[in-house]
């Protein structure tokens, strides 16, 4: 059982070590559960708290993936849900209650361009739903694609590695590059772009340039929110830069841990439901609407997201510290409510992380920091603190001389590996990091 677990890091129990192979046996990936992952069989979550079978407690840095970013159990969203559930069981026998009604009002109220919302359980559910409704209502069915859009059959033709090549001809990656771009729209009819922003290394006036793009080409602009809606800021990144996509997909943080989605934008665009079939069994819910209303309520006057990047702030500023301190090239930066750690040398920051996690802190290389609100100073306070002793460990586990220092490099090696950029358009938006 292979699972990239060092010895003298993740010291596993028998108890650990036996839930690990019931789990390899009959569920677990060990190449998407386990490898590079953490190799540990949680639990209990409360807060940024959680539990591994054998009661050790860790920090989680990544909100459950962006899925909770007032941390686990928040009790305002709990009580909601437990309170729906008695009253309704949790399903009702049609599609529409007054909770998804409700909820997509008040997406329209945080959301200017959200005129219309139908909704799902996924961030994959919704990203292929929006690329269909833009093929519905355009007759057209070129999409062009760049960024992580989940994992259904119409994505992912980068990455033939991981199923068969050309499952959807019609969806075309153009990896980030303007001249890409604009060089297959230019050739024939593009139904609509959908891109996922990446905020730490493609600026606002990128996304701009983008959009003036599409729409001269006729597009659709489909911007993938699903991590950036309820974390870059309060009506999403589009609203913060000045972007008015014709689509958004929204999921990570709207029901607080809760499986919801949604598509939302231009009722012209939404109205193309009534030319396919966008229907699923789980509309039905009533809990995560009730669990996305009780999160809005929490997320509406700031504080949770200023909470957010406090921490974020308070973790890039330590870890670099670390990192300078120790003379190795490795740079936390960008956005603090999600930003990334790269280093020069992947393999080490892949020890590194693996060190945290012995230590008892969650985050991944490759893996967006994500900090939830549930998040104390003391946290932040023994994260960093054993980060100075994690990257030493480090260091002795991986001969990383001769790694480029370069951070343009760098960045080009991270983009490549975690969300497919062409090299120069990595080069010519990416700002390299400051130093401390």
């Amino acid at each position: 059982m292979s699972m990239n677990t060092p010895s003298g890091t993740l010291a596993a129990t028998d108890a650990q070590k036996t839930a690990l192979r019931r789990a390899l046996r009959i569920t677990a990936s060990e190449k998407w559960d386990l490898n590079r992952r953490f190799p540990v069989v949680m639990s209990r979550a409360s807060g940024a708290h959680v539990w591994d079978v054998n009661g050790k407690q860790y920090v989680d840095f990544t909100s459950c993936s962006g899925a909770a970013p007032l941390g686990a159990g928040y009790e305002p969203v709990l009580a909601h849900v437990a309170t729906e559930m008695r009253r309704t069981g949790g399903i009702l026998p049609g599609p529409l209650s007054v909770h998804r009604v409700e909820l997509a009002e008040r997406l329209a109220e945080i959301f200017p361009v959200a005129q219309r919302s139908v909704f799902f359980r996924t961030g994959s559910c919704a990203t292929t739903a929006a690329v269909r409704l833009a093929r519905a209502h355009t007759g057209v069915n070129l999409v062009l694609t760049s960024g992580y859009h989940g994992w259904h059959d119409w994505h992912l033709q980068d990455r033939p590695a991981m199923g068969l090549p050309r499952r959807d001809p019609d969806s075309v990656e153009f990896r980030y590059d303007l001249d890409l771009l604009e060089k297959v729209a230019s050739a024939q009819r593009v139904a609509a772009v959908i891109i996922t922003p990446e905020v730490n290394f493609f600026p606002a006036e990128y996304h701009r340039r983008l959009q003036t793009l599409v729409h001269q080409h006729g597009a659709l602009l489909i911007l993938d929110e699903v991590m950036t809606g309820f974390r870059y800021a309060l009506g999403g990144y589009h609203t913060a830069v000045g972007l008015t996509p014709d689509l958004i997909t929204l999921s990570k943080g709207l029901a607080n841990g809760m499986a919801l989605s949604a598509v939302a934008g231009r009722a012209d665009v939404l109205n193309a439901t009534e030319k396919t079939y966008l229907g699923n069994t789980y509309q039905r819910e009533v809990t995560p609407f009730a669990a996305a209303l009780s999160t809005l309520d929490a997320l509406r006057d700031g504080t949770a997201l200023a909470r957010m990047r406090q921490v974020g702030e308070q973790l890039i500023n330590g870890l670099n510290e670390v990192f300078v301190g120790q003379q190795v090239e490795a740079w936390a930066f960008a956005w603090p409510t999600m930003f990334d750690v790269m280093f020069a040398d992947a393999e080490l920051g892949h020890a590194f992380f693996q060190e945290m996690w012995s230590r008892g802190f969650l985050m991944q290389y490759g893996g967006r920091f994500m900090p939830s609100a549930a998040l104390s100073d003391a946290d932040v306070r023994a994260a960093i603190e054993a980060a100075g002793q994690a990257l030493p460990a480090a260091l002795a586990r991986v001969d990383s001389t001769g790694s480029d220092p370069d951070p343009v490099a760098a960045a080009v090696r991270f983009a490549g590996d975690h969300f497919v950029a062409t090299p120069d358009s990595v080069r010519l938006w990416f700002t390299a990091p400051s130093r401390p």
